[in-house]
């Protein structure tokens, strides 16, 4: 229930919409003060403001009729007076019941109050959940005065959010979003924003500080925009909060988002939740209003609202960012097309107007595509494949709607319209394809790289079979998804049946979202915001099931919530005044508009079963995060690879390229981001670290490396090369002929630790010794490598009177019965020394 003050200037709002309904609302005052419902039909209201009344939650639904909610405040906005004060109490029929029930309005306030804060404390502690997990990595990421982020791509993130944050000249220097260079070709607006909060928080020096927290603050927030999609569409905060925990609690997601985790997927993730909020919320809107008066007058009444236009703003800007935060954006639209296919489909089947129901929705759209589109054209942001898709989807919507007016002044069913839009939608894109083939292929090319680029952990389904189907679930989402499927299963019943298009979005996005992630694990992390609501509703009810918690109401026949979509279970008849007690359970603070606060059982008992039970179900989830988050963070050795490998390239004054780290492409972007600042791109080190690790001779790759490698790290790999290969000589040797290997002459160790091997390629010292042709001739020095000492000789054979013998290391090198010196600086610079025959 709105305060006071909410309720006087929501009656303000309603009469400065409708100001010929002052005089019915002054009289329909009158008429409650009587303390007994009311009709509709005894206003003198039309259908239209009628449901305004009731959706500005001014009027709610009791049993025998209506009832004015907090008459006083009401009156305080006819009378044009500030009512801060205002309480319940000054409604007679209220202040009645409560003395009737044996409770003083100041103990009803006093409860009131204190489960409000708890709320407030049980979403805060939900998001610190959220936090919590997201910082599980945390030492791993935050190591020694450096932010070594997770994962490989985040460093190209990093490498974009710095360049563009030297170049630009402060937060309003709006020129540098139309000349972002590489930045602008498939992830313009993430990069945007990364370099933009960068710059907002004091420039490059506060760049490590931004790819730390910015994955954080991101989720934090999605974990806000969850909770209040939940409590929308079902008004039981047990749920939201439930769904809050499910959603912080979920690997996939938790992966993606965690500490250090600068990347598209953040921003990503957030406005497809925000996007998802707006079409909910415009699509409850209608059905709360459908609830209150005919089907038709709701949707005028829908159309006419302010409130509609300004969510459907907020939906533009949704449209417009989702376009251009990732590579690929155009898979966010086709559950969009899905939810306003159905929607208008539903609206056909209930009598409502798909006209009037749809237009803030369509026009949000058509915006959102136009400011996609300009984007695009304007600041060369992305594919045109990206800004095409939203407008085709834009256009789409346009003809749907259109249609299906048409379509419900007919006698034919619904069910017909649905197979015509998907007819329709066919021919659309197949003459597109025809018109535009560039275009398409373009969109094949991308989908082929989501889809089946190989070597990527997240290209695995998520109901692999190396995980027996069932458990690549558990493992990428928790229990959470089970609870959530069963839910979502029952939901997508209801929705086939009656008119819930509130629950049509989340239903819709749930089921794409799964299917993407059947097809990549990687779509799993946006399945857990959809999944999230669902295994709220199915907590709460196993909740109720063992007797902790009161049923979960939504998505049923009945409700006795006036805003709430309606209810999924079965109302609970307990019946009893020990069962109704809010102090018995937990969340029964129930109100005419749900349940809006958690309490906890006062018995300790139950108090016990409850988090034991909430323990039960989350544990797994608590158990599978630092396994998962673990893969994707780079161990000690590998960071230490990398500053041994800066110090070296500092001392030995190297610059990019000549300090190029190869390496296996999943770590590569991290060691040059280390070492260079280059790490834009990895695909060198995609294509030339296997085949080097399989050649039978390392040295021989030192001319393809001249001026472009410098460095190489070999990391402990399964089913590895054979001896005799370049795996073999370096990382089982260490380059110095260890474990039976041969040696180099290229390769110099600088490190070797926990599975990890870091040379640098180097010129090599040349021995050029005389002697008789096909004379063997060995230099040999000792040399302590990895706190061991080695015996580090090469050998070469006499030609033309002359055996030139490379060395990697500096030291005396005995030939025969001779010594010679050789420093660090004939190494590194390739030096000849000349060794004359004894």
């Amino acid at each position: 229930m709105p305060s006071p003050e909410e309720t006087t200037a929501r009656t303000r709002e309603y009469l400065a919409d409708h100001p010929e309904a002052e005089d019915a609302l002054g009289s329909l005052l009158e008429r409650d003060a009587d303390g007994n419902p009311w009709t509709f039909a005894e206003t003198n209201l039309d259908s239209g403001q009628f449901g305004e009344l009731v959706s500005r939650d001014l009027a709610t639904a009791v049993d025998d009729g209506y009832r004015l909610q907090r008459p006083a405040a009401i009156r305080a906005a006819l009378d044009g007076a500030d009512m801060a004060e205002s309480t319940e109490g000054n409604n007679p029929a209220t202040a009645e019941n409560t003395a009737a029930k044996g409770v003083s309005l100041s103990e009803m306030l006093s409860d009131r109050l204190a489960g409000d804060f708890q709320t407030r404390l049980a979403v805060v502690g939900a998001l610190l959940t959220v936090v919590a997990a997201r910082l599980v990595a945390a030492p791993a990421v935050l190591r020694d005065g450096y932010v070594v982020s997770p994962a490989n791509d985040t460093y190209f993130f990093r490498y974009w959010q710095e360049q563009l944050a030297a170049r630009a000249d402060g937060i309003f220097d709006f020129a540098l979003f139309a000349d972002m260079g590489g930045a602008a070709s498939t992830r313009p607006l993430s990069h945007a924003i990364n370099w933009w909060v960068t710059v907002l928080l004091g420039g490059v020096d506060a760049a490590p500080l931004v790819a730390a927290w910015l994955p954080i603050v991101t989720a934090v927030c999605l974990g806000y925009v969850v909770y209040r999609l939940t409590y929308l569409l079902t008004s039981d905060v047990r749920v939201a909060l439930a769904a809050v925990l499910f959603y912080g609690l979920a690997p996939a997601n938790v992966v993606y988002t965690t500490v250090g985790f600068l990347d598209h997927q953040a921003h990503q993730y957030l406005w497809l939740g925000l996007l998802v909020v707006a079409l909910t919320t415009l699509a409850t809107d209608v059905a709360r209003r459908a609830r209150e008066t005919d089907p038709a007058s709701a949707a005028r009444a829908h159309a006419r609202a302010p409130r509609s236009w300004g969510i459907a703003a907020g939906l533009a800007v949704a449209v417009a960012a989702s376009a251009h935060l990732w590579g690929g954006s155009p898979l966010t639209f086709i559950p969009v097309a899905a939810v306003v296919g159905f929607r208008v489909a539903l609206d056909i089947r209930h009598g409502g107007s798909p006209a009037f129901g749809n237009v803030p929705l369509v026009v949000g759209l058509i915006v959102g595509a136009g400011l996609a589109l300009a984007a695009h054209l304007g600041l060369s942001w992305h594919e045109s494949i990206a800004a095409v898709t939203p407008v085709l989807v834009a256009g789409g919507a346009v003809a749907v709607v259109a249609a299906g007016e048409l379509w419900r002044r007919t006698d034919l069913p619904a069910s017909g319209f649905v197979v015509v839009e998907a007819i329709v939608a066919a021919g659309g894109l197949f003459a597109y394809w025809q018109l535009r083939p560039a275009e398409i292929e373009r969109f094949r090319t991308r989908a082929e790289d989501l889809f089946f680029r190989e070597g990527a952990t997240e290209t695995a389904s998520l109901f692999s079979p190396d995980f027996a189907v069932v458990f690549g679930p558990l493992i990428q989402l928790g229990l959470g998804f089970y609870f959530g499927i069963a839910v979502l299963g029952v939901a997508t019943w209801v929705v086939a049946r009656r008119y819930e298009p509130g629950w049509l979005v989340p239903v819709c996005f749930a089921w794409y979202y799964t299917l993407l992630a059947t097809i990549q694990v990687r779509f799993a992390g946006q399945l857990a915001i959809f999944i999230a609501p669902f295994a709220g509703i199915g907590l709460v009810y196993l909740l109720a099931a063992i007797d902790i918690a009161r049923p979960v109401e939504v998505l049923g026949p009945a409700s006795r919530t006036g805003d709430t979509e309606g209810s999924f279970y079965s109302e609970w008849d307990g019946g009893t005044s020990e069962d109704s007690s809010i102090f018995d359970r937990i969340g029964d603070a129930e109100t005419a508009h749900g349940i809006t606060s958690v309490q906890l059982p006062s018995e300790t008992r139950l108090r016990g079963l409850l988090v034991a039970a909430v323990a039960l179900v989350l544990v797994f989830n608590l158990i599978l995060i630092p396994p998962l988050v673990g893969q994707m963070t780079h161990d000690r050795a590998q960071f230490e690879a990398a500053q041994t490998i800066d110090g070296h390239a500092d001392a030995v004054d190297r610059e990019y390229p000549q300090n190029f780290v190869l390496s296996r492409w999943g770590d590569n972007r991290m060691y040059n981001y280390f070492v260079s600042g280059e790490s834009q791109s990895y695909g060198y080190a995609q294509s030339t670290h296997d085949p080097f690790l399989a050649a039978p001779d390392p040295d021989a790759w030192y001319d393809r490396f001249q001026d472009r490698v410098g460095y190489v790290v070999i990391a402990d790999r399964e089913n590895a090369p054979p001896t005799n290969s370049s795996y073999g000589a370096l990382y089982e040797g260490l380059g110095v002929g260890a474990n039976g290997t041969a040696t180099t002459g290229h390769y110099q160790l600088l490190a070797a630790d926990d599975g990890v091997r870091t040379f640098a390629v180097v010129p090599g010292a040349t021995l050029r010794v005389s002697g008789t042709n096909g004379e063997r001739v060995a230099a040999s020095t000792s040399m302590s490598l990895a706190d061991e000492t080695y015996e580090y000789t090469r050998n070469a054979t006499v030609t033309e009177g002359t055996a030139v013998i490379r060395v990697a290391y500096p030291g005396e090198y005995t030939i025969g019965n001779r010594t010679v010196s050789v420093t660090d600086k004939h190494v590194l610079e390739g030096n000849q020394t000349n060794i004359s025959s004894a």
